[in-house]
């Protein structure tokens, strides 16, 4: 009878931690999001055709339609579709032999069920072909929807470029 009771507790305790490990919590969806922009936005210097075309088609999933821009550094500030987005991007990566985004401090705040205000730090670093070193490090303030079942950036604000 005690084995029996053992192994039920057992199956209950695997099922309870598959379940946790399995189901996401909204925030790290978000988080997640974050990690595939970075990841997508980033440039090998012998990064191939292929890989080039699936990272830039794979941004514009990123992004509500349409989103909010407001970059005034970059002049990129309106209202793009995700496939206009994903063109700027392909344009920027063009230039540069080598890229890296990468996200620091990233605190998010549900505001309303489906939407979330993200703020983030963001370091890019590369090099133009040209030869020119790029080091930026921009303070991002981010807002985030859910639509169908997926969390995308809405509204991107750059709101600062901190120095060093």
């Amino acid at each position: 009878m005690k084995i029996k009771y053992l192994i039920i507790a057992a199956l209950v305790l695997f099922g309870i931690v598959a379940v946790r490990f399995l189901v996401q919590t909204d925030e790290k969806k978000i988080r997640a999001q974050f990690g595939l922009l970075a990841e997508w936005i980033s440039k090998e210097p012998d990064e191939s055709p292929v890989t080039t075309s699936h990272n830039i088609q794979h941004i514009a999933t990123l992004f509500a339609d349409p989103c909010a821009f407001k970059a005034d550094i970059i002049s990129f500030t309106g209202s793009y579709t995700p496939d206009e987005i994903a063109g700027f991007v392909g344009r920027s990566r063009f230039s540069m032999t080598y890229l890296t985004l990468k996200f620091y401090d990233l605190d998010i705040i549900f505001v309303q069920e489906g939407v979330a205000q993200a703020t983030v730090t963001a370091k890019l670093t590369g090099k133009t072909r040209s030869g020119d070193i790029l080091e930026a490090t921009h303070e991002l303030k981010t807002v985030l929807t859910k639509t169908e079942g997926v969390w995308r950036f809405s509204q991107v604000e750059v709101v600062e470029v901190l120095k060093k």
